[in-house]
């Protein structure tokens, strides 16, 4: 059996590139350990910082092969270097999408609109963020589908983030008749302010007429809330003010017809 010559200089280079990945690896491993304890010890989301790491061990696999090929005499760097430019032009015109859902991550990352667990409404689709990823995030709706939209679509859309203030505004209207005492309807709402468990008095609650109807009038009842609550205050304001409006005497009005039967009779 035949036995390729290796010479000594060519066996130390790979004794040398063998030794070089076996510590990369180990330098890497503990880069990555490093990385990881000081951001989850910062303010980003756990999702931001997995981008980061992500992005981390790409470059510093990179930039090991490198390395290890640079302990090779036989081996040019330069044919190597303009090979992977070319490539990596070809790649980028083939992606050119795909790296710009990536940039698209990366501007994410500093600017932060919104982190895991918020409410956003991104290009049109209110959900729950799951994590950023380094091509796309991550979302589930309320009814529990997952939706994944394109970081390059999430940084050029409009985003609305619903939990990133402490206190929201419950917005309801309700109809009472002409005939109501419009202080006394009033003073009814404002009492279930004040006894209310998740609503607060301050900042003030609005309450006042916004609109006169043809069978009843409008009025406007705005109240702040804690922003994890306003679902709950939401239905707490609608099904309390029904019972104290009934219990008050205060009519809430319904469209109404009067229909009138005319009879005529014929002559002969």
């Amino acid at each position: 059996m035949n036995i390729p010559y290796i010479n000594d200089k060519l066996f130390w280079e790979i004794v040398t590139a063998v030794i070089i990945l076996l510590v990369g690896w180990v330098v890497i491993r503990l880069l990555i350990h490093i990385e990881k304890k000081m951001l989850e010890k910062s303010s980003l989301d756990s999702s931001v910082y997995i981008l980061i790491m992500r992005v981390t061990r790409i470059v510093l696999w990179i930039l090991l092969i490198m390395t290890i090929l640079n302990q090779f005499e036989q081996v040019s760097m330069a044919p190597f270097v303009a090979v992977i430019g070319t490539i990596g032009a070809a790649i980028a015109l083939a992606l050119k999408d795909s790296l710009g859902n990536v940039a698209g991550g990366i501007i994410l990352l500093f600017t932060k609109p919104f982190v895991q667990g918020d409410e956003v409404q991104l290009n049109g689709v209110t959900g729950v963020i799951d994590h950023i990823d380094l091509l796309t995030t991550t979302m589930h709706t309320y009814d529990n589908r997952e939706i994944i939209v394109p970081n390059g679509v999430v940084t050029t859309s409009m985003v609305i983030n619903s939990s990133r203030r402490e206190l929201r505004r419950v917005d309801c209207m309700f109809s009472v008749g002409y005939e109501t005492d419009i202080d006394r309807a009033k003073e009814v709402l404002k009492n279930i302010v004040t006894e209310g468990p998740l609503l607060l008095s301050e900042p003030e609650p609005w309450i006042g007429v916004s609109a006169h109807g043809e069978s009843s009038i409008q009025i406007d009842f705005k109240v702040w809330c804690a922003t994890a609550d306003r679902y709950l205050a939401k239905t707490y304001l609608e099904e309390t003010v029904k019972r104290r409006f009934e219990e008050e005497g205060i009519s809430i009005p319904y469209p109404q017809m009067d229909v009138h039967l005319v009879t005529t009779s014929e002559k002969n």
